[in-house]
């Protein structure tokens, strides 16, 4: 193949591929709408103790490892925040629920749950102008006493020695719409906290992503068809379809030329086949006179002259081969080559 039928093909799909996308720019009624959002979270928690000997504080700081049997209730303030780059109307709510799991071996493996609302649904319906933000500000009390002393009554009632966690999930549940964008957006956020109730000692492990910069993306729909980007579309298809056919013409020759050579060779074998003598190797030609003739018709001329075998090889398969009569110092070489 030759290096301008490689241009040809790459052509051809360039130009197909552009056309296929200015068809789409133009026939597609759906255009892909980004509403960009900033989301930060906090969650702040604070221990409170019954009263004992060893700690004067009435409660200590988040962030610590706390001595289980003097920890009375946990206090939790959560703050959410997310600012859109768009005005936008629609409801959300937010509930904390707690888990309290009991296992036996594996963390991850409880054989008992029970479910406990910790702060009831709260709904907020957005309807005003110009709203572009939500902001949740709350709080609520974790009885840290109540779901250790039913994990401790659970296991006794049933002789099994149970390990437990309590699992506080605080859900934010959001459906949207934002000016522009028919479609609405649903979206949940989690701020997850793992106490732990069996160990003398615990800390608690808090679980929350939602402090990023991040984007919904929405489909509209758009009112006509782009002309432009359809003309386009055609030019370009049109321009794909000329090179096909170059390429097409191409390979066509090239299959009639590869046809053409194989059809001559395989009549020399056949018709010469007591003259001719098929070899892996010429022996150097460099110490010959070299005389090339141009067909095998005249080749053979000077066969009947010095009655000598024509030796034979395909030096490229389907595309070039060579037949040589050697006598003293001279050599006689006729050379086939496809499309020649």
């Amino acid at each position: 193949m030759k290096f301008r039928d490689y241009i040809y093909i790459i052509c051809m799909f360039f130009f197909i591929v552009l056309s296929y996308l200015f068809f789409d720019r133009g026939f597609n009624l759906k255009t892909k709408e980004f509403i960009k959002y900033q989301e930060n979270s906090d969650l702040n928690y604070r221990v409170f103790l019954h009263e004992n000997d060893e700690y004067q504080e009435e409660y200590l700081k988040m962030g610590g490892r706390y001595i289980t049997s003097l920890v009375d209730s946990i206090k939790v303030d959560f703050k959410y925040n997310s600012l859109f780059n768009r005005n936008m109307y629609g409801f959300y709510n937010y509930q904390v629920v707690g888990t309290l799991h009991a296992y036996l071996d594996s963390i991850n493996e409880s054989i008992w749950e029970k479910d406990y609302i910790l702060l009831d649904n709260k709904t907020k319906v957005i309807n005003e102008n110009n709203i572009k933000n939500i902001d949740i500000l709350d709080r609520f009390t974790i009885d840290y006493d109540k779901y250790k002393k039913e994990l401790d009554d659970f296991s006794l009632k049933y002789g099994i020695d149970l390990s437990g966690y309590l699992e506080v999930n605080i859900n934010i549940n959001e459906n949207l719409n934002f000016k522009g964008v028919e479609d609405i957006t649903e979206d949940k956020k989690n701020i997850k906290m793992i106490i732990p109730l069996s160990y003398d000692t615990f800390k608690i492990n808090i679980e929350n992503d939602n402090n990023k910069i991040d984007s919904y993306g929405n489909f509209n729909k758009r009112n006509k068809v782009n002309y432009l980007f359809v003309i386009l579309g055609a030019i370009s298809l049109s321009l794909g379809i000329s090179f096909m056919a170059l390429v097409i013409r191409e390979m066509v020759k090239s299959t009639d030329k590869v046809t053409r050579y194989n059809r001559e060779l395989k009549k020399i074998l056949t018709e010469h086949e007591e003259k001719i003598v098929k070899v892996k190797r010429f022996y150097n030609k460099k110490k010959y006179n070299l005389i090339y003739v141009e067909s095998f018709k005249e080749l053979l001329d000077v066969y009947d002259k010095v009655n000598n075998p024509i030796s034979y090889r395909e030096i490229k398969k389907n595309e070039d081969a060579m037949f040589i009569i050697v006598d003293d110092d001279n050599a006689w070489i006729y050379q086939m080559k496809c499309g020649k």
